[in-house]
């Protein structure tokens, strides 16, 4: 959780920082603040260490009561360095003051004695030298687009669906393209009461996609919670509450995610847009899908799959050819900017709607826009009717403003379904629907210690689960699913 104050935090709001944001940042300083932490899952404060200005010694002077006062309850501190400071002697007094660990956005020239967490913005990404936790910037404040909302009500985007922002995509390819790290997303609450309630949503888009939310609070919500007000007080038990829900299921983020649809990129340079983009709105359109980074296509296994998207302009090299045709000939569509299956094929337009020309290989099909793959959102609009719906592995009926990751356990043979809504507003008469035919289903609430037995009706094929009210997540585990 970050915890702004002092001469560094005051520094960076300027003349904007008005007597009560004053008054709030002074208050924070003081170890009683701390209280606010007593109770809850968070034991990690993030604070500003050094940003090579003359107002790092007294911030460094202001942090070392609450250090000493937060270790005594078990808490650690990460130290924030920018750039502009000399990291060696900053370190050096971090060390002595109790800090654990340092946030760095540039990596160290010499060894700091203290462990680094770097970090970087989110499109410029290093994935080879992500440390073992890393923190990653420039994400979006979860939930429904401000500029689609007319008073309470979500205006349709040109998806006919709720225009949502949310950072899914880019936990799924961070696990993907760092596999077995800790990612901490860095981003700030917009500035606006109308948000108060909706930390707790932040907290379930982050962990149901596998990454964590490093908790940032408004300065009016802060300064709200100092005086005991009861619409925040409230909204930070709720947030307490979603992060406990998650920390008690740790294990799920060692799931792998389910989709029939494989995405292939480098996700890099050139491709990095497109790519991004494409798995962006993919989400959006609740398509589940796996990643697969293109150097490792030749040792992933289609096996499961319906359907593979070839994002990049590269062709496959000769091998990747092979396995890719394997895969088309046996029944699956591949989706690719170009045509590389065997001479003298005549392509068929599918229909006018979609513009793409379609090689029958096999049993399977090529599918090739006429034009290439130029904008991502077209792109995503048309994977989604080429693929269609009824190789699904999960749906969502009725879902208004909900999203759903579907992952599975092959240890155990567990399917695991977390659903996140993204309105303030609590999603009613949701049902899930999965493609296989349990009976019953163990549904999983935050602030329940124990799940709930619910039960399978059947979906002509699969089975559906009718949810009860979603205030902000719940997640279904079906144990006995098949991969």
């Amino acid at each position: 959780m970050k915890w702004p104050y002092g001469p560094l935090d005051l520094s960076q709001r300027g003349n904007s920082a008005i007597p009560e944001v004053k008054e709030t940042l002074g208050a924070w300083t003081r170890p009683a603040a701390l209280d606010l932490l007593k109770g809850t899952p968070v034991n990690c404060l993030v604070v500003e260490w050094a940003a090579g200005s003359s107002d790092d010694s007294g911030q460094q002077q202001a942090l070392k009561p609450l250090i000493e006062a937060g270790r005594r309850m078990g808490i650690s501190f990460v130290g924030k360095i920018a750039s502009g400071a000399a990291p060696s002697s900053s370190a050096e007094s971090a060390r002595a003051a109790g800090i654990s660990a340092l946030i760095l956005d540039q990596p160290p020239k010499i060894s700091l004695n203290l462990p680094v967490i770097r970090q970087f913005a989110r499109d410029e990404v290093a994935w080879e030298a992500a440390t073992p936790i890393f923190s990653t910037t420039g994400h979006e404040w979860p939930g429904l687009k401000l500029d689609t909302m007319r008073g309470d009500t979500a205006v349709a985007g040109p998806t006919g669906v709720p225009w949502v922002n949310s950072n899914a995509w880019f936990s799924l390819l961070a696990g993907k393209l760092a596999p077995g790290k800790i990612r901490w997303l860095d981003f700030d609450p917009p500035d606006d009461p109308k948000h108060l309630a909706t930390y707790s949503m932040a907290v379930a888009d982050s962990e149901a996609y596998g990454s964590r939310w490093i908790i940032s609070l408004t300065d009016e919500f802060r300064s709200a919670l100092l005086k005991a007000n009861p619409q925040a007080v409230a909204s930070w038990s709720e947030t307490c509450k979603t992060l406990a829900f998650f920390a008690s299921h740790r294990e799920w983020q060692s799931f792998q995610s389910e989709g029939i649809l494989a995405v292939i990129s480098d996700f890099r340079g050139d491709h990095a847009f497109m790519s991004n983009e494409v798995l962006n709105l993919l989400n959006r359109n609740r398509e589940q899908f796996q990643i697969i980074e293109r150097s490792e296509a030749l040792l992933k296994a289609f096996t499961g799959l319906k359907a593979i998207l070839w994002l990049d302009d590269a062709a496959p090299a000769d091998a990747q050819l092979e396995g890719l045709m394997a895969f088309v000939n046996q029944g699956g569509l591949l989706i690719a900017p170009a045509y590389w299956g065997p001479s003298g094929v005549t392509p068929k337009i599918r229909a006018p709607a979609i513009d793409y020309k379609m090689y029958n290989e096999g049993k399977g099909q090529i599918a090739v826009p006429v034009e290439g793959f130029v904008n991502p959102y077209q792109v995503a609009i048309d994977v989604h009717l080429l693929v269609s719906r009824r190789n699904d592995l999960v749906r969502l009926f009725n879902p208004a403003t909900t999203n759903c990751h579907a992952s599975f356990d092959p240890v155990r043979r567990t399917q695991l379904v977390q659903i996140v809504n993204y309105s303030s507003q609590p999603a009613e008469f949701v049902s899930l629907w999965v493609r296989n035919n349990p009976r019953a289903g163990q549904l999983w609430n935050p602030g329940k210690k124990d799940a709930v037995s619910i039960p399978g009706v059947p979906g002509a094929p699969g089975t559906e689960f009718h949810l009860p009210t979603i205030a902000v997540t719940c997640a279904v585990e079906i144990e006995g699913a098949n991969a």
